[in-house]
């Protein structure tokens, strides 16, 4: 179950966007949100701009939440019972993390009006990762089913996973590990119809010292991903 000492820091990371966000606005209309779809996962973000005028460097903070998935993870099915759910073999967790990361945009070439800018960047941050056990139904011969997380010794009895149960089990059982993100990306900057709209591309790296612990007997520390986002800005 989330600990006192959890919830105050996932407040405190919100309040210190917030208060920067706002002290952000004075210099800038830039405020955006989106979504992000990456080869490991997929998210939502709030992203605040601050530049100084007629300069190439634009800066930012983003705040992001989303999924994060292991690149060994398959889903299956146990053919052996009659419309069974799809599981990921060896999952003990699903994974997510919760960021803020400070980004540099260098604009290359130049533009005329209010014509596209493409802009290179780097971002880095910390992130917090997000773990809430991943349960399966197991067939326990001539007793009731048993939900139950996987461990080495069910593994080797994959022939009696049933599948896995509704995604809302374990919410009251997360925990949490800290971690750092790094990401080198290409984007897209515009102005239409009174808005601001971003495309970024990029490639990003996650690591976490203490390991995101989503399958058994692979390494869980880092995640390597290749995503795309998109977002816009309220009316200006």
């Amino acid at each position: 179950m989330m600990t006192n000492p959890n919830i105050i820091k996932i407040y405190s990371i919100w309040l210190l966007f917030m208060a920067i966000s706002v002290n952000a606005q004075q210099t800038s209309k830039e405020l955006l949100g989106g979504i992000n779809v990456s080869t490991n996962g997929y998210g939502l973000f709030l992203q605040s701009f601050f530049s100084k005028p007629n300069s190439k460097i634009k800066n930012s903070i983003t705040l992001q939440g989303q999924s994060i998935r292991h690149a060994q993870e398959t889903r299956i099915k146990n053919s052996r019972y009659l419309n069974p759910n799809s599981y990921v073999l060896g999952k003990i967790n699903a994974g997510a993390g919760l960021g803020i990361n400070i980004t540099s945009y260098y604009q290359i070439g130049t533009n005329q009006g209010n014509s596209p800018k493409l802009y290179i960047g780097t971002s880095l941050g910390p992130i917090l990762g997000v773990m809430k056990p991943y349960y399966v139904l197991f067939d326990k011969l001539g007793d009731q089913d048993q939900t139950i997380i996987q461990n080495e010794n069910i593994i080797n009895k994959q022939d009696s996973i049933i599948g896995s149960v509704v995604w809302t089990k374990g919410m009251r059982e997360l925990s949490f590990t800290p971690g750092v993100n790094l990401d080198i990306n290409l984007s897209i900057q515009w102005k239409n119809y009174n808005r601001y709209h971003h495309w970024e591309n990029g490639i990003r790296i996650n690591y976490f010292p203490n390991g995101l612990d989503i399958l058994l007997k692979t390494e869980n520390s880092i995640y390597f991903s290749i995503y795309t986002q998109y977002s816009l800005s309220g009316k200006y």
